[in-house]
Protein backbone atom coordinates (compact mmCIF):
# COMPACT_ATOMS: atom_id res chain seq x y z
CA UNK A 1 0.00 0.00 0.00
CA UNK A 2 2.84 2.38 0.80
CA UNK A 3 4.19 1.77 -2.71
CA UNK A 4 0.83 2.68 -4.20
CA UNK A 5 0.70 5.90 -2.19
CA UNK A 6 4.24 6.80 -3.29
CA UNK A 7 3.29 6.13 -6.92
CA UNK A 8 0.17 8.27 -6.52
CA UNK A 9 2.17 11.16 -5.07
CA UNK A 10 4.74 10.95 -7.88
CA UNK A 11 1.94 10.89 -10.43
CA UNK A 12 0.34 13.88 -8.76
CA UNK A 13 3.61 15.82 -8.94
CA UNK A 14 3.74 15.06 -12.66
CA UNK A 15 0.13 16.21 -12.95
CA UNK A 16 0.95 19.46 -11.16
CA UNK A 17 3.89 20.06 -13.47
CA UNK A 18 2.18 19.37 -16.77
CA UNK A 19 -1.61 19.27 -16.38
CA UNK A 20 -2.76 21.30 -13.36
CA UNK A 21 -2.76 24.59 -15.19
CA UNK A 22 -6.41 24.79 -16.21
CA UNK A 23 -6.15 28.12 -17.98
CA UNK A 24 -6.97 28.28 -21.66
CA UNK A 25 -4.37 29.29 -24.26
CA UNK A 26 -5.39 32.94 -24.29
CA UNK A 27 -5.07 33.22 -20.50
CA UNK A 28 -1.60 31.68 -20.64
CA UNK A 29 -0.61 34.03 -23.47
CA UNK A 30 -1.65 37.07 -21.43
CA UNK A 31 0.80 36.03 -18.72
CA UNK A 32 3.61 35.55 -21.25
CA UNK A 33 2.87 38.91 -22.87
CA UNK A 34 2.94 41.01 -19.69
CA UNK A 35 6.11 42.88 -20.70
CA UNK A 36 4.57 44.00 -23.97
CA UNK A 37 1.19 44.73 -22.39
CA UNK A 38 2.86 47.02 -19.83
CA UNK A 39 4.69 48.82 -22.65
CA UNK A 40 1.38 49.31 -24.45
CA UNK A 41 -0.45 50.48 -21.34
CA UNK A 42 2.25 53.06 -20.60
CA UNK A 43 2.12 54.47 -24.12
CA UNK A 44 5.43 53.03 -25.35
CA UNK A 45 3.76 51.95 -28.56
CA UNK A 46 6.79 51.42 -30.80
CA UNK A 47 8.55 49.30 -28.20
CA UNK A 48 5.37 47.36 -27.56
CA UNK A 49 4.89 46.79 -31.29
CA UNK A 50 8.43 45.41 -31.59
CA UNK A 51 7.78 43.09 -28.65
CA UNK A 52 4.53 41.67 -30.05
CA UNK A 53 5.97 41.30 -33.55
CA UNK A 54 8.95 39.37 -32.23
CA UNK A 55 6.68 37.24 -30.06
CA UNK A 56 4.54 36.34 -33.07
CA UNK A 57 7.62 35.18 -34.91
CA UNK A 58 8.03 32.56 -32.19
CA UNK A 59 4.31 31.95 -31.52
CA UNK A 60 2.53 32.71 -34.81
CA UNK A 61 -0.85 31.39 -33.57
CA UNK A 62 -1.19 33.63 -30.51
CA UNK A 63 -4.49 35.48 -30.94
CA UNK A 64 -3.79 37.66 -27.91
CA UNK A 65 -0.47 38.80 -29.38
CA UNK A 66 -2.26 39.73 -32.61
CA UNK A 67 -4.82 41.62 -30.52
CA UNK A 68 -2.18 43.79 -28.85
CA UNK A 69 -0.20 44.16 -32.04
CA UNK A 70 -3.37 45.50 -33.66
CA UNK A 71 -3.97 47.85 -30.75
CA UNK A 72 -0.50 49.27 -31.26
CA UNK A 73 -1.08 49.71 -35.01
CA UNK A 74 -4.44 51.32 -34.33
CA UNK A 75 -2.99 53.75 -31.79
CA UNK A 76 -0.33 54.65 -34.35
CA UNK A 77 -3.02 55.37 -36.94
CA UNK A 78 -2.40 52.31 -39.13
CA UNK A 79 -6.01 51.11 -39.24
CA UNK A 80 -5.80 48.77 -42.23
CA UNK A 81 -2.76 47.00 -40.77
CA UNK A 82 -4.52 46.78 -37.41
CA UNK A 83 -7.60 45.26 -39.01
CA UNK A 84 -5.48 42.67 -40.84
CA UNK A 85 -3.79 41.70 -37.56
CA UNK A 86 -7.16 41.35 -35.85
CA UNK A 87 -8.50 39.18 -38.67
CA UNK A 88 -5.41 36.98 -38.46
CA UNK A 89 -5.82 36.58 -34.71
CA UNK A 90 -9.49 35.79 -35.21
CA UNK A 91 -8.59 33.06 -37.69
CA UNK A 92 -6.60 31.25 -35.00
CA UNK A 93 -9.05 31.75 -32.13
CA UNK A 94 -12.32 33.56 -32.67
CA UNK A 95 -13.40 33.06 -29.04
CA UNK A 96 -11.26 36.00 -27.82
CA UNK A 97 -13.98 38.58 -27.18
CA UNK A 98 -11.63 41.59 -27.31
CA UNK A 99 -10.72 40.75 -30.91
CA UNK A 100 -14.34 41.25 -31.90
CA UNK A 101 -14.59 44.45 -29.86
CA UNK A 102 -11.55 45.93 -31.62
CA UNK A 103 -12.80 44.91 -35.07
CA UNK A 104 -16.22 46.30 -34.25
CA UNK A 105 -14.78 49.62 -33.09
CA UNK A 106 -12.89 50.07 -36.36
CA UNK A 107 -16.02 49.24 -38.35
CA UNK A 108 -18.04 51.60 -36.17
CA UNK A 109 -15.62 54.45 -36.82
CA UNK A 110 -15.97 53.71 -40.53
CA UNK A 111 -19.77 53.91 -40.10
CA UNK A 112 -20.26 50.28 -41.12
CA UNK A 113 -22.78 49.86 -38.32
CA UNK A 114 -24.39 46.59 -39.42
CA UNK A 115 -21.02 44.83 -39.65
CA UNK A 116 -19.89 46.42 -36.39
CA UNK A 117 -23.03 45.16 -34.66
CA UNK A 118 -22.22 41.58 -35.66
CA UNK A 119 -18.74 41.86 -34.16
CA UNK A 120 -20.01 43.34 -30.90
CA UNK A 121 -22.68 40.65 -30.75
CA UNK A 122 -19.96 38.00 -31.08
CA UNK A 123 -18.01 39.71 -28.30
CA UNK A 124 -21.03 39.51 -26.00
CA UNK A 125 -21.47 35.84 -26.83
CA UNK A 126 -17.85 34.79 -26.38
CA UNK A 127 -17.48 36.79 -23.15
CA UNK A 128 -20.58 34.99 -21.81
CA UNK A 129 -22.20 38.37 -21.25
CA UNK A 130 -19.54 39.51 -18.79
CA UNK A 131 -17.66 42.13 -20.83
CA UNK A 132 -18.92 45.66 -20.25
CA UNK A 133 -17.23 47.09 -23.36
CA UNK A 134 -19.04 44.59 -25.57
CA UNK A 135 -22.43 45.73 -24.28
CA UNK A 136 -21.39 49.39 -24.36
CA UNK A 137 -20.39 49.31 -28.01
CA UNK A 138 -23.29 47.10 -29.06
CA UNK A 139 -25.60 49.60 -27.40
CA UNK A 140 -23.99 52.53 -29.21
CA UNK A 141 -24.23 50.65 -32.49
CA UNK A 142 -27.89 49.86 -31.88
CA UNK A 143 -28.51 53.58 -31.42
CA UNK A 144 -27.10 54.14 -34.90
CA UNK A 145 -29.34 51.34 -36.20
CA UNK A 146 -32.39 52.98 -34.60
CA UNK A 147 -32.87 50.09 -32.15
CA UNK A 148 -33.61 52.40 -29.25
CA UNK A 149 -35.05 50.00 -26.69
CA UNK A 150 -32.37 47.35 -27.23
CA UNK A 151 -29.66 50.01 -27.14
CA UNK A 152 -30.88 51.25 -23.77
CA UNK A 153 -30.84 47.70 -22.38
CA UNK A 154 -27.27 47.13 -23.59
CA UNK A 155 -26.02 50.41 -22.12
CA UNK A 156 -27.71 49.68 -18.80
CA UNK A 157 -26.12 46.23 -18.77
CA UNK A 158 -22.70 47.77 -19.45
CA UNK A 159 -23.11 50.19 -16.55
CA UNK A 160 -24.25 47.38 -14.25
CA UNK A 161 -21.21 45.28 -15.14
CA UNK A 162 -18.85 48.18 -14.50
CA UNK A 163 -20.45 48.87 -11.13
CA UNK A 164 -20.17 45.20 -10.24
CA UNK A 165 -16.49 45.13 -11.25
CA UNK A 166 -15.86 48.25 -9.18
CA UNK A 167 -17.50 46.66 -6.13
CA UNK A 168 -15.51 43.44 -6.51
CA UNK A 169 -12.24 45.33 -6.92
CA UNK A 170 -12.98 47.41 -3.83
CA UNK A 171 -13.88 44.47 -1.60
CA UNK A 172 -11.27 42.00 -2.81
CA UNK A 173 -8.49 44.25 -4.04
CA UNK A 174 -6.42 43.47 -0.97
CA UNK A 175 -6.38 39.80 -1.90
CA UNK A 176 -5.51 40.27 -5.57
CA UNK A 177 -2.41 38.36 -6.55
CA UNK A 178 -2.18 36.71 -3.12
CA UNK A 179 -1.92 32.92 -3.25
CA UNK A 180 -3.10 32.28 0.32
CA UNK A 181 -6.19 34.49 0.12
CA UNK A 182 -9.20 34.40 2.41
CA UNK A 183 -11.09 32.07 0.12
CA UNK A 184 -8.32 29.48 0.18
CA UNK A 185 -7.90 29.77 3.94
CA UNK A 186 -11.64 29.31 4.51
CA UNK A 187 -11.54 26.19 2.35
CA UNK A 188 -8.54 24.96 4.34
CA UNK A 189 -10.68 25.15 7.50
CA UNK A 190 -13.31 23.02 5.76
CA UNK A 191 -10.57 20.52 4.88
CA UNK A 192 -9.50 20.32 8.53
CA UNK A 193 -13.05 19.46 9.57
CA UNK A 194 -13.48 16.98 6.73
CA UNK A 195 -10.13 15.32 7.51
CA UNK A 196 -11.18 14.83 11.13
CA UNK A 197 -14.49 13.33 10.01
CA UNK A 198 -12.76 11.07 7.50
CA UNK A 199 -10.29 9.87 10.13
CA UNK A 200 -13.16 8.99 12.48
CA UNK A 201 -14.81 7.00 9.70
CA UNK A 202 -11.54 5.16 8.94
CA UNK A 203 -11.13 4.23 12.60
CA UNK A 204 -14.70 3.08 13.16
CA UNK A 205 -16.03 1.67 9.91
CA UNK A 206 -16.36 -2.06 9.38
CA UNK A 207 -16.33 -1.77 5.56
CA UNK A 208 -13.77 -0.27 3.20
CA UNK A 209 -16.29 1.43 0.93
CA UNK A 210 -17.45 4.17 3.31
CA UNK A 211 -14.11 6.01 3.76
CA UNK A 212 -13.40 5.64 0.06
CA UNK A 213 -16.75 7.16 -0.85
CA UNK A 214 -16.34 10.03 1.59
CA UNK A 215 -12.76 10.71 0.44
CA UNK A 216 -13.75 10.69 -3.24
CA UNK A 217 -16.66 13.08 -2.71
CA UNK A 218 -14.63 15.42 -0.49
CA UNK A 219 -11.70 15.46 -2.91
CA UNK A 220 -13.93 16.22 -5.88
CA UNK A 221 -15.42 19.12 -3.93
CA UNK A 222 -11.85 20.32 -3.22
CA UNK A 223 -11.07 20.47 -6.92
CA UNK A 224 -14.41 22.08 -7.72
CA UNK A 225 -13.99 24.82 -5.10
CA UNK A 226 -10.38 25.53 -5.99
CA UNK A 227 -9.74 24.42 -9.60
CA UNK A 228 -6.33 26.15 -9.65
CA UNK A 229 -5.27 25.76 -6.01
CA UNK A 230 -6.99 22.48 -5.16
CA UNK A 231 -3.66 20.68 -5.20
CA UNK A 232 -2.54 22.38 -2.00
CA UNK A 233 -5.81 21.46 -0.29
CA UNK A 234 -5.39 17.87 -1.43
CA UNK A 235 -1.87 17.78 -0.01
CA UNK A 236 -3.17 19.35 3.22
CA UNK A 237 -5.89 16.72 3.62
CA UNK A 238 -3.54 13.84 2.80
CA UNK A 239 -0.95 15.14 5.27
CA UNK A 240 -3.50 15.61 8.04
CA UNK A 241 -4.84 12.09 7.53
CA UNK A 242 -1.43 10.42 7.59
CA UNK A 243 0.04 12.44 10.47
CA UNK A 244 -3.10 12.15 12.62
CA UNK A 245 -3.42 8.42 12.03
CA UNK A 246 0.28 7.68 12.53
CA UNK A 247 0.95 9.77 15.62
CA UNK A 248 -2.38 10.42 17.31
CA UNK A 249 -4.36 7.19 17.06
CA UNK A 250 -3.89 3.69 18.44
CA UNK A 251 -3.26 1.01 15.85
CA UNK A 252 -5.39 -2.14 16.35
CA UNK A 253 -3.51 -5.25 17.38
CA UNK A 254 -5.65 -7.58 15.30
CA UNK A 255 -4.21 -7.88 11.80
CA UNK A 256 -7.61 -7.81 10.10
CA UNK A 257 -8.69 -4.57 11.76
CA UNK A 258 -5.26 -3.03 11.19
CA UNK A 259 -5.26 -3.92 7.51
CA UNK A 260 -8.77 -2.52 7.11
CA UNK A 261 -7.73 0.80 8.63
CA UNK A 262 -4.56 0.99 6.55
CA UNK A 263 -6.46 0.26 3.36
CA UNK A 264 -8.95 2.94 4.32
CA UNK A 265 -6.19 5.42 5.14
CA UNK A 266 -3.96 5.00 2.11
CA UNK A 267 -6.87 4.49 -0.26
CA UNK A 268 -8.39 7.74 0.96
CA UNK A 269 -5.09 9.55 0.42
CA UNK A 270 -4.89 8.29 -3.17
CA UNK A 271 -8.52 9.20 -3.84
CA UNK A 272 -7.87 12.69 -2.43
CA UNK A 273 -5.35 13.37 -5.18
CA UNK A 274 -7.43 11.79 -7.92
CA UNK A 275 -10.68 13.42 -6.84
CA UNK A 276 -9.23 16.92 -6.61
CA UNK A 277 -7.90 16.56 -10.15
CA UNK A 278 -11.29 15.42 -11.46
CA UNK A 279 -13.12 18.17 -9.55
CA UNK A 280 -10.88 20.82 -11.07
CA UNK A 281 -11.57 19.52 -14.57
CA UNK A 282 -15.33 19.47 -13.94
CA UNK A 283 -15.32 23.05 -12.69
CA UNK A 284 -13.32 24.18 -15.72
CA UNK A 285 -15.63 22.43 -18.15
CA UNK A 286 -18.77 23.82 -16.52
CA UNK A 287 -17.29 27.32 -16.64
CA UNK A 288 -16.84 27.16 -20.42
Amino acid sequence: MEILVTAAIIGYIIYLRYYADLRNKSEKDIEKLQVGIKLYNTGQLNDALVFFTQYLQKEPTSSVAYLYQARCYRALGQLSTALNALKTGESYDDTVADLHVEIGQILYDQQHYAEAFLEFDKAVFHSKGLLADAFQWRGLTRQQLQQTAEARQDLERANALRQSESTVNTTSGGDAGVFFDRKLLSHAIVILINSALLLIVIKNTSVIHLPYLLAAIAATVIGFLEPKKGWILAILQASILWISYTFFTITPQASGARDLELFGLYGSIILTFIGSFIGGILKRQLAR
